[in-house]
């Protein structure tokens, strides 16, 4: 059983089975400049750091913090330093700008025929801009914003099936509102799953009522294959928000974060970082950790339960970083950076420890994927299956490894 405590104001993993861990051999400290598309013609731009050793670790994914009118990007204070030393400890990472925010800002035609970016001024231009920026965004667009993480997903896929990253087993960082945004994209992929392409045929026309109509394509749900989601190891929260944009989503958020860290054969870690003397996202960070890990106590060791726990509730790996400070999202890398790296990725990417998975090619080009919004069965966490197995639409063959926009009501947003 491993416990998070607190000591000389960072937290330190206590681990029975050892002491120290030393950073794998390290890659070349550099990175290469990356662009990728989103399902609706926006072009990422970001960077991607290689593993030494891509198919042994983790793909970690990192998510900038904005605000609303004010805007932000990857470059912020501390992101790159963190980045270098995630791949120095043997991790592929990726960072990119959300849509609209630095570097990220071309769009293809395709951009403004998509039903929910009518709502922003150039899509009422008669020559549409091939640009865009977040001070057009209103405060409702920012959740759409999600699916630049899941196309920043299907990146790592492609690097995947190259052997250049290992996306089964995925880290999400995210600060601010970054975090929340990370949220809500690792809640969804839990309702993510693999389908095969069937031909229904409808019903028979008017002449011959008994003549079999036109064959419609639709996707079937595979039950067998787990979701999306349980390629997630862990996530790392640096102020997680309870806003998007000024917008509360304060209950929305506990309801992602518990379907995220159910009980399951690989039960999703997540650390929250926070400094105490913001009292405001203290709070809800705390509040935040309670609600996925009920027993967590920040004033006391937690005791050793009287049973030994079962590998799929273990949460050994799910606790906080505090620092007495006031800074808020990447500024606490200041003081979080060393506890993040050698504290925490080391130890749960440790070789034979049974939290990674093995390397296997997604092969997402040929994939074909649907949305189940149901809830979440209790026993395994996945999503509850209709009876006619139909889903929405989430990726068709046809899509190559484009994820198909998020349906934002389906995960409690309404616009």
């Amino acid at each position: 059983m491993t416990n998070f405590t607190l000591k000389a104001g960072s937290l330190v993993l206590i681990l029975s089975f050892f002491t120290f861990l030393a950073i794998p051999g390290a890659a070349k400290a550099e990175s290469e400049a990356i662009n990728f598309r989103t399902h609706d013609g926006v072009l990422l731009s970001g960077k991607f750091y290689a593993s030494a050793k891509p198919k042994e670790g983790a793909s970690v994914i990192l998510l900038h913090d904005f605000t609303f009118r004010k805007g932000g990007d990857s470059s912020q204070d501390g992101w790159e330093k963190l980045a270098l030393d995630l791949q120095a400890a043997g991790q592929s990472v990726l960072s990119f700008d959300f849509r609209g925010h630095g570097k990220s800002i071309g769009v293809t035609p395709n951009f403004w025929q998509q039903l929910h970016n009518t709502v922003l001024p150039g899509a009422k231009m008669q020559v549409k801009p091939t640009k865009i920026n977040f001070s057009e965004f209103t405060a409702g667009y920012y959740p759409n914003l999600v699916n630049d993480i899941a196309a920043a997903k299907s990146f790592l896929d492609i690097k995947n099936d190259d052997g250049e990253a290992n996306s089964s087993n995925i880290i999400v960082i995210g600060a601010g509102e970054g975090a929340t945004l990370g949220a809500l994209w690792m809640a969804s992929e839990w309702r993510r799953l693999s389908c095969e392409v069937v031909d229904v045929t409808q019903g028979g026309g008017i002449l011959n009522l008994k003549a079999p109509g036109p064959k419609k394509i639709v996707l079937k749900a595979m039950p067998a294959v787990d979701p999306e989601g349980s390629a997630q190891l862990a996530a790392i929260w640096l102020s997680l928000s309870p806003t998007i944009a000024g917008k509360s989503f304060s209950t929305q958020i506990p309801l992602w974060l518990k379907d995220i860290s159910m009980p399951r054969s690989r039960r999703v870690q997540m650390v929250f970082v926070t400094g105490t003397d913001d009292k405001t996202r203290d709070d809800f960070s705390l509040k935040m950790l309670k609600t996925v890990k009920p027993t967590y106590s920040r004033d006391k060791k937690e005791a050793e339960p009287k049973i030994k726990a079962s590998p799929n509730v273990d949460q050994k790996f799910t606790g906080e970083f505090k620092y007495k400070t006031k800074s808020v999202g990447t500024k606490l890398l200041e003081d979080a950076n060393d506890d993040i790296v050698k504290n925490y990725i080391v130890p749960i990417t440790k070789k034979g420890d049974n939290n990674l998975r093995s390397f296997g090619r997604k092969k997402i080009e040929d994939a074909s994927f649907s949305w189940f919004f149901g809830p979440l069965d209790s026993k395994t966490g996945n999503p509850t299956i209709p009876v006619n197995q139909l889903g929405i639409p989430a990726k068709f063959t046809t899509d190559g490894d484009k994820i198909q926009p998020l349906p934002l009501k389906g995960m409690g947003i309404s616009n």
